[in-house]
C-alpha cells in the first residue's frame, strides 16, 4: 500500500433480503417520458435490509506514470460520508479523482491506495462488501449478440438461487424491465440498443440481485438531455427506496443537478464541498463566493475547482470543509457522528464484526459453467466472426491450397511441392486461430472485468466455458479443412494415415489458438497483432522446415524443442510418409528421386515412427500454454487495480 495508512476493510452490517420477493409499488413514470404509462410498479425498499452508510476518512491514492517516471498522487487525504436512501453526485473538473475515488470507495481499485473505510460506522470487510453492492462503469460492457430478455434471463440465472422457481424469475426480470422502460424492447439485441438503452440495460443487469450499494461511473456520458434526465431520475427512485447510489458526474445541466439529494465537489484530489444540492448556493454565499444569479450552481462550482476564480478560492474552500471532514451541510447533522467518532469505533470492529447475510452468494461452480457455456454456445451460433466466417474460411482455404497442389501427395515426382503443402497446412493453421483470438479476444476482457468483479461467477468457471464452447467449432472447421485438402492433393486414402493427420491438425489448431489467447489476454489489440507474428517466427524457424534439424548449430538446437510446429510437421511427416508406406508412383517424370519415402525422410532428417511423442509434445504445449493464459488472465484483471 502505498501513500498513507493501510485501507481498513471489516463489516458489520447485517445484510439479508430475498431476492425472490422483491415486490413493486406504484411511481410516477420519468420526467420527459410521455411514452409511458402513468404508473409504473417500483422496485420495494427492501425492509429486510439495513440501509448502508458509507464513510471514508483520509483516503490516499498514488498511480505510478511508468518506468522510471515516478509517481502521481490523484487523491490527497479526502474524507467523506455518503448516506443511504441519497442519490449522490461526486463532481469535479477533468483530473480532478472523480472516477478514482469511485474506484477506490468500490473496491475496485486496491493497489496504491490508503486510508479507511466504514460501513454503517464499522471497518470494511472487502469480501462482505462485494455481495451487498456493484459497479456500473462509464462504458455499457453488453453482450451485443444477446437480447435484452436472454441477457437478463442469463444473469438471473448467475445470481440468483438455483432453488428459485423459473416463474419467480421471469417476474423478476418483468417487473424490472417494466420499471426500467425496456420490456418493449425484450427482444432488441444489446447492440442494437440506443445509448440510454444501453445504460438503463447495465442497471437492470445489477438490479437482479438488489445491491444495497450502486456506484456509477459517469452514467450520463454520451446520452442526450432527455436520456440523462432519464437515467438520473431512474437512479435517484432507486436511491430514495433504500439503497446508497453513488455517480461521478462532468458537468450537469441545471435541472440534472436538482435531481441528486447530495453532492461531492473534488478539485486536485481533494473535497471543496459535501452537502446537499439545495445548500450549496447558501455554502458559497457563507464562504463569500456567491454565485451569480441565474447562474447553474453546478457550473460555478466547476468553474470554481477549475481555478478559474483564482487557486486561493480552491484553497479557501478547502479549508472551510476541511478537506470532507466538515458534515455541516448534510442533511440531520445532529444523527451523524464525527469523524473522529468513526476513528475511535475502529478498534471495536475486529471485537463486534457481524458477518452480512449471503443474498448475493455466487452459485455452484456447476451452474456458472453450464450458464456461461449455454450464453457461449447462443453467441457462436449469432457470431459471423467466430463461427459463420471460420467455417467458411476453412473451406475457402482448403479448397484454394487443393487445388494448387491437386494429386501431389501420392506423386514421387512431387514430394518437396507436398511437403510444401504440409508447411503451409501448418502455417493455416497457426495463424488463423492464432490471430482470431487475438483480435477478439480483448473485447470480451471489458465484459469479463465487470462481470467478475461484479460477482456474477469466478474465473475459473468463465475460462472452462469459452474452452469447451470453442472446442466444437474447433473440430467442425478443421474437419472440413481436412477433408477437402487431403482428398484433393491426393494423400494416401488409409483411414488410419488420415486420422493422424486430423489429430496433429486439430493439436496444432489448438495450441496456436491457445498461443493466441495467451497474448490476448496479457495485451491490448494493438499489441497482440505486433507481437502474435513476431513470436510466431522463431516458431517457423526451428520447425525444421527450410533449415533441417540437423543443419541446425548446436547453440541454437534447443530451439526445435521449444517450437510445437516442429512436432506438428514431424506428426504430418509421419502420418503421409511414415510406417512403411510403399513405393510412390511415378508417372509426372522419367526418374523420381523420392519415390522411396525413406529416401525423403533421411534428406530431411525426420526419424520416422515419431507420432505418438509429437502428440504428447503437443499435449504438453496445449496444457501449458492454456495454464499460462489463465494465470495472466488472472493478473490482467487485477493488475489495472
Amino acid at each position: 500500500m502505498l501513500a498513507g495508512a493501510q485501507i481498513v476493510e471489516e463489516s458489520s452490517v447485517t445484510y439479508t433480503k430475498d431476492n425472490a420477493s422483491i415486490a413493486f409499488e406504484a411511481a410516477q413514470p420519468a420526467q420527459g417520458s410521455s411514452n409511458q404509462s402513468q404508473t409504473t410498479q417500483s422496485f420495494s425498499t427492501m425492509s429486510k435490509s439495513q440501509p448502508v452508510d458509507i464513510s471514508f476518512t483520509n483516503i490516499t491514492c498514488t498511480v505510478s506514470l511508468g518506468f522510471n517516471k515516478g509517481s502521481k498522487q490523484i487523491l490527497h487525504s479526502v474524507n467523506g460520508r455518503f448516506r443511504p436512501r441519497k442519490l449522490i453526485a461526486i463532481m469535479g473538473p477533468s483530473g480532478a479523482g472523480k472516477s478514482t475515488l469511485l474506484d477506490v470507495l468500490s473496491g475496485y481499485r486496491i493497489s496504491g491506495v490508503g486510508g479507511a473505510v466504514y460501513i454503517n460506522g464499522r471497518g470494511r470487510i472487502m469480501k462482505n462488501f462485494k455481495k451487498m453492492s456493484c459497479y456500473i462503469q462509464q462504458d455499457d460492457r453488453l453482450q451485443g449478440l444477446l437480447t435484452v430478455g436472454e441477457n437478463m434471463a442469463l444473469a438471473a440465472d448467475l445470481k440468483l438461487p438455483t432453488t428459485m422457481d423459473v416463474y419467480d424469475k421471469g417476474e423478476v426480470i418483468e417487473n424490472i424491465l417494466s420499471n426500467l422502460g425496456l420490456y418493449e424492447h425484450i427482444n432488441t439485441r444489446g447492440s442494437q440498443l440506443s445509448g440510454g438503452q444501453k445504460k438503463r440495460l447495465s442497471i437492470a443487469l445489477e438490479l437482479i440481485n438488489n445491491p444495497l450499494i450502486m456506484f456509477l461511473d459517469e452514467p450520463t456520458t454520451g446520452l442526450d438531455s432527455s436520456s440523462c434526465t432519464q437515467v438520473v431520475q431512474l437512479c435517484q427512485k432507486l436511491a430514495h427506496q433504500g439503497r446508497t447510489i453513488v455517480c461521478t458526474v462532468h458537468q450537469p445541466s441545471a435541472s440534472l443537478f436538482r435531481v441528486f439529494d447530495h453532492v461531492y465537489v473534488l478539485a486536485a484530489g481533494q473535497c471543496l464541498y459535501q452537502g446537499t444540492t439545495e445548500k450549496l448556493v447558501p455554502y458559497l454565499e457563507n464562504a463569500r463566493i456567491p454565485c451569480p444569479i441565474y447562474h447553474n450552481p453546478a457550473d460555478y462550482v466547476i468553474e470554481l475547482a477549475s481555478g478559474e476564480y483564482g487557486e486561493d478560492k480552491i484553497k479557501y474552500l478547502k479549508s472551510k470543509t476541511d478537506n470532507g471532514r466538515s458534515l455541516e451541510w448534510l442533511d440531520e447533522p445532529d444523527t451523524i457522528p464525527s469523524m473522529e467518532a468513526l476513528r475511535k469505533l475502529h478498534p471495536l470492529c475486529e471485537l463486534r464484526n457481524l458477518d452480512p447475510g449471503s443474498s448475493v452468494e455466487e452459485t455452484s461452480q456447476w451452474n456458472q459453467g453450464s450458464v456461461l457455456i449455454r450464453r457461449g454456445f447462443l453467441k457462436a451460433k449469432r457470431d459471423s466472426t467466430m463461427t459463420h466466417l471460420r467455417v467458411m474460411v476453412n473451406i475457402v482455404v482448403g479448397l484454394m491450397l487443393g487445388v494448387l497442389f491437386i494429386n501431389a501427395g501420392n506423386e514421387g515426382s512431387r514430394v518437396l511441392d507436398n511437403y510444401n503443402l504440409l508447411f503451409a497446412i501448418l502455417m493455416h493453421h497457426m495463424m488463423s486461430p492464432m490471430m482470431l483470438t487475438i483480435l477478439t479476444f480483448p473485447a470480451e476482457m471489458s465484459i469479463l472485468s465487470k462481470e467478475h468483479f461484479n460477482r456474477w461467477y469466478s474465473l475459473g468457471s468463465y475460462y472452462v466455458s469459452i474452452t469447451i464452447v470453442d472446442l466444437p467449432i474447433s473440430v467442425v472447421s478443421c474437419a472440413l479443412f481436412s477433408v477437402i485438402v487431403y482428398t484433393m492433393s491426393g494423400q494416401p486414402l488409409d483411414m488410419n494415415r488420415f486420422l493422424m493427420f486430423f489429430v496433429i491438425s486439430l493439436y496444432t489448431v489448438l495450441v496456436a489458438q491457445s498461443f493466441g489467447l495467451m497474448i490476448g489476454a496479457a495485451f491490448n489489440v494493438v499489441n497482440g497483432t505486433f507481437l502474435g507474428p513476431t513470436f510466431s517466427v522463431p516458431m517457423m524457424m526451428f520447425a525444421g522446415f527450410g533449415v533441417t534439424l540437423r543443419d541446425l548449430p548446436s547453440y541454437l538446437y534447443w530451439g526445435s524443442y521449444v517450437s510445437y510446429l516442429r512436432y506438428g510437421l514431424e506428426g504430418f511427416i509421419d502420418a503421409i510418409y511414415g510406417n512403411d508406406r510403399e513405393k510412390l508412383e511415378c508417372e509426372e517424370a522419367l526418374y523420381c528421386h523420392y519415390r522411396l519415402p525413406e529416401t525423403f525422410l533421411k534428406d530431411i532428417a525426420m526419424v520416422p515412427n515419431m507420432f505418438w511423442w509429437d502428440v504428447m509434445a503437443l499435449t504438453i504445449f496445449l496444457v501449458v500454454l492454456r495454464t499460462a493464459a489463465f494465470i495472466l488472465l488472472k493478473w490482467k484483471l487485477t493488475a489495472v487495480r
